[in-house]
């Protein structure tokens, strides 16, 4: 063979070898472009799936300080119509006409005394003679032995029975103190028994 035939050779069998090399370098660039897209499109799921999630937490959290936020006027709403509701129970105690406000303490004293022979003392809602003619009824309908106190209570509607130490506080402000949990959780009941 010829030099030339030698060089024509070695030339057809490097321009082969190149052929190879690009087909095995284009089928090598493939299947990692293939696997890249594969890798990415995982890689897009994930990050997806994690998005998801993430926007699927936010929503929750977006409902849950809603109803919080709702909770809470609702909440703001009772404790400002309670407060009402006592605000205005208390002046309807405090400006009750005599007449009825009689009516009120005699069952009250009745239905607070176990002896029936307590001091009384009164608030500043009437008069000493009012107060006389409170306990000598109050006296003939339980046929106790009561008595007025010579003090005034420091309290405008309401009294207080009194037997040597013991007192027994039935004034307004004691009554709108100790058992507002009783009267709250009795009228809240009543407001939702009408919706």
């Amino acid at each position: 063979m010829s030099v030339e035939g030698i060089i024509e050779k070695i030339i057809a069998d490097a321009r082969s070898e190149a052929r190879r090399i690009v087909e095995e370098s284009e089928k090598e660039a493939g299947a990692i472009h293939d696997e890249g897209k594969r890798e990415a499109a995982a890689y897009f799921e994930k990050q997806k799936g994690l998005l998801d999630e993430h926007y699927r937490k936010e929503k929750e959290r977006a409902v849950l300080n809603k109803r919080l936020e709702t909770r809470k006027t609702t909440l703001g709403t009772r404790q400002e119509w309670m407060e009402k509701a006592f605000e205005d129970a208390y002046r309807r105690l405090v400006d009750q006409p005599l007449g009825e406000y009689k009516q009120t303490l005699l069952q009250m004293i009745g239905s607070a005394s176990q002896l029936k022979d307590e001091e009384i003392i009164f608030g500043r809602k009437g008069d000493r003679k009012f107060f006389e003619e409170v306990i000598r009824e109050l006296n003939g309908k339980t046929g106790g032995r009561f008595t007025h106190s010579p003090d005034d209570g420091n309290f405008p509607w309401g009294f207080i029975l009194k037997k040597g130490k013991v007192k027994v506080n039935v004034s307004i402000d004691s009554l709108f103190k100790y058992r507002r949990a009783d009267f709250e959780q009795k009228a809240w009941e009543l407001f939702n028994a009408d919706r």
